[in-house]
């Protein structure tokens, strides 16, 4: 009777997974140019923002079937490793580099203003999020010993650094990572998700816009600069998942994924666990998600409980649309895809 339970159990994920694989479905298509892409903002289906290496930075106003390119004079050179925009007008771009730098425009991309600079060479910024269109946060690698954040009450108009005092402080060898821009995560009324790797894994949150922090120990992969917490995605003030993985042996699975009830303060392994390193994770809807990385695209039908390969087809970031039900995927070389999801 035992032996019948268990292949009845796997027999039925395998049919929720075949099931699952045929409502997803995503069709790539390649950006006019070449970059490495890291930053994606979807703001509606129609309305799609990418940036990455070389200056990189593009505008959709038909959920991709075409794009305006929208170079920034005297930063052909920059990172952009992240992005954020609230309409096909207003857009923040964010420099992972030295300089750091954040930029923003108010015309579509036409032109561009300096927000934020720093010249420090410890920082190496990370990824940012918004509250809202005024309140936007940002993290960066830690600078002596504690993680470098800035913060924006103008939308991204201006950046304040947060007072060291208030700053997360981390162990040596535990640093952020700038694969997707998702290892900084915020939700509801002021509350904020970081994710950290390296020597140590930790998630940070914050309920009061970043100016406390509570630290909690994540059992995922770590103990190497290549380990550790690429991305966060929260559905509520307590559930979530990371993802992450050995970004130097991509296709190990083990201790690559975990989910919490608790906000943070415990976790759970997946029953299955996405196939390999994975530099971030989206909600699609309340219970399915998506992940990907170098290794591939994975989706879960059940909550982050178990994961299935969608394709070999692999991207740095996926995004849901803010206004919308599409979510976009971008990665190297100008590859991006659309997820198709039919309810």
């Amino acid at each position: 009777m035992q032996k019948k339970i268990i292949l009845f159990v796997c027999l039925l994920f395998s049919c929720k997974g075949l099931l699952a694989q045929k409502e997803f479905q995503i069709d790539t298509f390649n950006l006019p140019e070449r970059s490495g892409i890291r930053g994606l903002s979807v703001v509606k289906n129609d309305i799609i923002w990418v940036s990455g290496s070389n200056g990189f930075v593009a505008l959709s106003m038909n959920g991709g079937k075409s794009w305006e390119i929208k170079p920034i004079p005297s930063y052909e050179k920059y990172d952009f490793r992240d992005i954020e925009a609230f309409d096909d007008k207003i857009a923040i771009v964010m420099n992972s580099g030295n300089p750091s730098v954040f930029l923003k425009t108010t015309d579509g991309g036409l032109n561009w203003k300096l927000a934020y600079k720093n010249e420090d060479k410890k920082i190496f910024f990370n990824g940012m999020d918004f509250w809202d269109e005024k309140r936007g946060i940002a993290f960066s690698d830690p600078v002596d010993g504690k993680l470098f954040l800035i913060a924006t009450n103008d939308g991204g108009k201006s950046w304040k650094e947060v007072p060291f005092k208030d700053c997360p402080q981390v162990q040596e060898g535990e640093a952020g990572f700038a694969a997707s821009g998702t290892s900084i995560r915020v939700t509801g009324d002021g509350y904020a998700y970081i994710g950290t790797g390296g020597k140590a894994a930790h998630l940070f949150s914050s309920d009061d816009y970043g100016k406390t922090w509570k630290k909690f120990s994540c059992p995922i992969i770590k103990f190497k600069e290549s380990t550790g917490i690429f991305s966060i995605a929260f559905k509520d003030l307590r559930t979530g998942v990371v993802v992450g993985g050995d970004y130097n042996a991509d296709t190990l699975s083990k201790d690559n994924c975990y989910l919490t009830f608790s906000g943070g303060k415990s976790w759970k392994a997946p029953f299955k666990s996405p196939a390999g390193y994975h530099s971030c994770v989206e909600y699609v809807t309340q219970t399915y998600l998506v992940a990907t990385g170098t290794s591939g695209t994975d989706f879960s039908y059940d909550g982050g409980q178990t994961w299935n390969k969608l394709t070999n087809t692999g991207f740095n970031v996926a995004r849901k649309s803010k206004k919308g039900t599409k979510v976009f995927l971008a990665g190297n070389n100008g590859i991006m895809g659309v997820l198709d999801y039919k309810k």
